[in-house]
């Protein structure tokens, strides 16, 4: 009898471990790149949300890249994604990290259309783009409140810095502002709501303050499940 449940249970083990092996596959075969514009700031905070998950053997160490840095501008940054794409281009999650913190208030001008070319020709070509009016900082901002009224980016800082000991090449913000992320997504989500009324788009020229980082840290987060 204790034979026959043993072999019963080597037989369970075999399947557990293959379903494990499966699952693991399957994460490793999710791959996700991105280019961001930030040399530090966007860099740092992606990097601790993949390691995270690679921490957690929730995905393969080798899915998630984020590109080589050539560029500060909009069209710079999606020039170093596909540069990258050339040789790989197998990825289900392509993104580019942009801000309009550089940008003329009045919103004309060269900066203006390399923002907005930059996200037409992304979405033209199935790139996606987490794109920050006026800046990334914002996106921590909204993990400490709801801001709907125009800021520029050095009063971001200000705001931010009143909530937590912010420095732009922190490694650790990720970790420091993860518990309130729930409540920043909701935040980023109303936002961007207050922007579509009365069959209005959204644009990320004018519309001040407004980011989609939230939507990029929702498919990592579902990388998790």
């Amino acid at each position: 009898m204790s034979r026959r449940v043993s072999k019963e249970k080597k037989k369970i083990d075999r399947n557990t471990r293959r379903e494990e092996r499966k699952k693991n596959l399957k994460n490793e075969l999710v791959r996700v790149i991105l280019a961001c514009e930030g040399t530090v700031t966007e860099s740092n905070y992606f990097r601790s949300i993949f390691r995270e998950l690679i921490n957690n053997h929730n995905i393969a160490k080798t899915s998630l890249i984020i590109v080589k840095h050539s560029h500060t501008d909009p069209k710079g940054v999606l020039s170093d994604l596909e540069k990258a794409l050339e040789n790989d281009d197998e990825f289900e999650h392509k993104w580019i990290v942009i801000d309009r913190d550089e940008m003329q208030p009045n919103g004309g001008g060269h900066e203006v259309e390399n923002f907005n070319g930059a996200i037409s020709s992304a979405n033209a070509k199935g790139i996606q783009v987490a794109y920050s009016n006026p800046s990334f900082e914002l996106w921590y901002l909204l993990h400490f409140e709801y801001r709907n009224s125009p800021i520029d980016r050095d009063a971001v800082i200000k705001e931010l810095k009143k909530y937590v000991d912010y420095t732009k090449n922190s490694q650790t913000i990720y970790q420091e502002i993860l518990p309130l992320q729930e409540v920043a997504i909701a935040n980023a989500k109303r936002l961007k709501a207050t922007y579509e009324v009365d069959s209005r788009k959204v644009n990320p020229t004018i519309d001040n303050p407004s980011t989609t980082v939230f939507e990029l840290v929702e498919v990592l987060n579902g990388l998790k499940k």
